[in-house]
């Protein structure tokens, strides 16, 4: 869960404190656009420069349960 905090703490950097906000809704928005960049352009440098959705399409095209589970929901 480590990960989680830091990813708070980044929102909260980056996002919630950079401005002043009219309403909730406003922020759940931001907040929903800003994960949105973190997991589908933001390029992380752990992950070879590569973003979220690029390794995770990567590790579930390797994997070979994949076919298991796929089989299983055309049965």
């Amino acid at each position: 869960m480590l990960w989680l905090k830091t990813l708070t703490v980044l929102t909260r950097g980056e996002l919630i404190h950079t401005r002043r906000w009219d309403d909730v809704i406003e922020v759940e928005i931001a907040t929903f656009e800003w994960v949105n960049w973190w997991n589908e352009t933001r390029l992380h440098q752990s992950l070879g420069y590569r973003t979220p959705v690029e390794v995770e399409s990567e590790f579930w095209e390797q994997d070979e349960s994949r076919e298991i589970i796929e089989n299983k929901v055309n049965a």
